[in-house]
């Protein structure tokens, strides 16, 4: 019988395997290498691909734009810079560069039959992590003829700052996803993979990107299948509240006290970029993050400006409800116990959802708090069940409720399950070890183990019950990404059919030392959750749409008004109602916090003002002279009964087209500064384009004199 290691030598002999094989994309050639799996398969490696444009000077926090072409022969074979970050696994050292648009392709082959193609989103909630093989390595995975793909996209401020303008909507790294899978489905081929198959996945953050990737209209008709681990985007940490303070913090926590967005914008665009980003991480750590369920740097819904592709405009809760998501396959599920806690806690009323929006201290609060403690805890409360109720509010609920949603709204197969799984290989287990901490459950991130090839293991001898574990994985995950269906048949490693969810019962696969089907998992536990939902949770007190004003330095003025009923809605994003005698004095903007502007979203005024009576703007968004006559007749009827109308003087910006944004003004490429060649004795020898060349010097417009030096050395320059 021929072994794998001969079936591999038997290729080279034979010539069917280069080893510097070269592909032709869009933008020109790329030169990868050969590489081998831990089990002696043999497969290429093509490293370091840029999907997008360097993201510097005036692109930094704008939309990725299209990657440039290059000359010659692009070395693909190591792997590109990840994003500027602060390193959580090297005690939160700053790491990386904000040149990081790249993406890494690992496949069987470039010839013959198309494959199937994963796409893996890499988790770290939105401000850390990457897509590269120190981490994510692809070699389990292709041994089961599948081509994977691996991205780095923006993290924190620099993916999701959001200043509520067409220049800075919010959303960038989700857009560098985006722009990602267009590349891949435009390129793929070209590596043996089949652009009509395509699966995305992703763990914690990145399974939450991944059905936001299903939901926005930029990319849910992009791939075939998706799977969720560990994240969805119901989950509180993933959307960030009030993004123009946000904005502001950072901006003030560099020492930037202004309000407008402009000045913001120039101030962020020009400062270091390792200051930008351990400022944000002072301000929006994890433990912060856990803290304030604030997410500064997080997804937003974005404003809509004509011409800016949005990724999102509407809230993720009301496209899923309205089954205005992808109609695909989804594959979903978490850890046993996703967060582990050794501290004492006196109040359970912080585990309340905010989102329910029930008043601290109130009878029904104090209510439920008495209800948590009988169903979580058997007397005073432990670690572990303290983790068990944490893990519920942070992911178990929300990734419950996410498929209560969308069993209602698709007939797609819907694949739940639940990994209970401890060995040598689980990712929490070796980085708790690793500080002496005991590990005695199957936590977050613990699956990646058995999924992906992770330089945390290198010293780990592996024992026969983990390699059953993640050849099981690994065969799930991979015919999931095959035929739509983890369990096509029934074999040695496979030894379940795995049902998929319906409306009556909630399947799950149970991933443990054996395999196992169940349904309803932690039923008692998730009813309860669900009657609070249904019970408190009001559609009409979540923000379907941008509601935040953008920062501007224009006077408001606002007079004193009498009405009857007035809706308000704050940055908050709640809504108040206010009866009786409102008196607002709001004063220029520019020294006010955002929190004491007051938008008007209703008027209630009763038989006063029809809705056929609305003021309509002219296609310039400015009222036109009958309009306000029509104004003032119907305040001076109205004044008349006593009640005085609310006017409110907008400054709408120009939309005839004269601006520009989203780095759409035209540049002339330069050549790279930074060519090697390649040294191999199989091809003749050629330029070859590094990995981390920016194939640009894009210099902010109107950058200021006083502002160029700090400019230049973030862009490593010196003085």
């Amino acid at each position: 019988m021929i072994t794998v290691v001969e079936e591999f030598l038997d290729d080279l002999r034979g010539g069917r395997m280069n080893d510097s094989p070269i592909v032709r994309v869009a933008q020109g050639q790329l030169q990868g290498r050969l590489a081998s799996s831990p089990t002696g398969r043999a497969f290429y490696s093509f490293q370091g691909i840029p999907y997008a444009k360097p993201p510097i000077g005036s692109l930094r926090f704008k939309a990725p734009q299209p990657p440039e072409s290059w000359e010659g022969i692009r070395d693909a074979t190591s792997e590109g810079n990840v994003c500027a970050q602060m390193d959580l696994y090297s005690q939160n050292q700053y790491t990386g560069d904000e040149n990081c648009l790249f993406l890494n392709v690992y496949t069987p082959s470039i010839d013959g039959e198309l494959l199937p193609v994963m796409i893996y989103i890499h988790g770290g909630y939105f401000a850390y992590g990457s897509g590269n093989s120190n981490q994510h390595g692809a070699d389990y995975l292709v041994e089961k003829d599948v081509v994977v793909v691996t991205i780095n996209y923006r993290c924190g401020a620099l993916g999701f700052l959001s200043l509520n303008t067409p220049e800075v909507p919010g959303n960038a790294g989700l857009k560098d996803m985006v722009q990602a899978i267009r590349w891949i489905k435009e390129n793929i081929k070209s590596f043996g993979g089949n652009a009509e198959n395509l699966t995305v996945f992703g763990n914690s953050a990145g399974g939450a990107s991944t059905t936001l990737l299903t939901a926005s209209p930029l990319s849910k008709n992009l791939f075939g299948k998706a799977i969720s681990q560990s994240g969805t985007a119901l989950n509180f940490w993933v959307f960030q509240k009030n993004a123009l303070e946000n904005a502001k913090s950072l901006a003030k926590e560099l020492g930037c006290e202004s309000s407008n967005t402009d000045e913001i914008l120039e101030f962020l665009s020009t400062t270091p970029v390792r200051d930008v980003v351990e400022a944000a991480n002072a301000i929006n750590s994890v433990e912060i993050l856990l803290k304030t369920r604030n997410n500064k740097f997080g997804p937003v819904i974005e404003k809509e400006f004509p011409g800016v592709e949005a990724f999102l405009t509407e809230a993720f809760f009301d496209l899923l409800i309205s089954g205005r998501v992808a109609d695909i396959p989804i594959m979903i599920g978490t850890t046993s116990l996703e967060i582990t806690i050794d501290a004492d806690v006196t109040d359970l009323q912080v585990f309340i959802p905010d989102i329910l929006h029930i008043e601290r201290n109130s009878p029904e609060s104090l209510a439920i708090a008495d209800q948590i403690q009988r169903l979580y805890f058997k007397g005073t409360p432990t670690p572990e069940e303290i983790s068990q109720l944490l893990s519920d509010v942070t992911f178990n609920v929300d990734v419950y409720r996410y498929i209560q949603y969308l069993v209602n709204v698709t007939n797609r197969p819907i694949y739940h399950y639940k990994f209970d799984y401890i060995g040598d290989l689980n990712v929490a287990h070796k980085l708790l070890k690793s500080i002496g901490l005991k590990d005695n459950a199957c936590q977050h991130l613990d699956e990646l183990g058995y999924l992906f090839r992770n330089d945390l293991h290198k010293d780990i001898v592996e024992n026969p019950q983990d390699i059953k574990m993640r050849e099981r994985l690994v065969r799930l995950w991979t015919n999931f990404a095959k035929y739509g269906n983890p369990t096509p048949d029934k074999n040695h490693y496979l030894t379940v059919t795995w049902l998929p969810v319906t409306k009556d019962k909630l399947n799950y696969i149970h991933l443990s030392n054996e395999l196992s089907i169940n349904s309803d998992p932690d039923k008692e536990k998730m009813e309860f959750w669900d009657n609070l939902y249904v019970k408190y949770f009001k559609i009409w007190d979540q923000p379907s749409v941008n509601q935040e004003p953008t920062i501007d330095t224009t006077p408001v003025i606002v007079q004193e008004t009498i009405v009857t009923t007035v809706t308000t809605v704050v940055d908050s994003y709640e809504e108040e109602k206010v009866e009786g005698h409102v008196s607002v004095d709001v004063q220029d903007t520019a020294g006010v916090p955002e929190q004491d502007v007051l938008v008007i979203e209703n008027l209630e005024i009763k038989d006063s003002v029809q809705d056929d009576e609305a003021v309509n703007e002219n296609q310039n968004g400015s009222v036109d002279v009958q309009q306000e006559v029509e104004i003032e007749e119907r305040q001076e009827d109205i004044q008349k009964n006593g009640i005085n109308i609310v006017e409110i003087q907008e400054k709408f910006q120009n939309q005839n087209g004269d601006y520009k944004f989203n780095g759409n003004v035209e540049r002339k490429p330069r050549p790279s500064n930074e060519i090697k060649m390649v040294q191999n004795s199989n091809i003749n020898p050629k330029d070859v384009i590094r990995a981390n060349d920016p194939p640009e010097d894009d210099l902010p417009k109107n950058i200021g004199v006083n502002k160029f030096v700090n400019f230049f050395e973030s862009l490593g320059g010196k003085k």
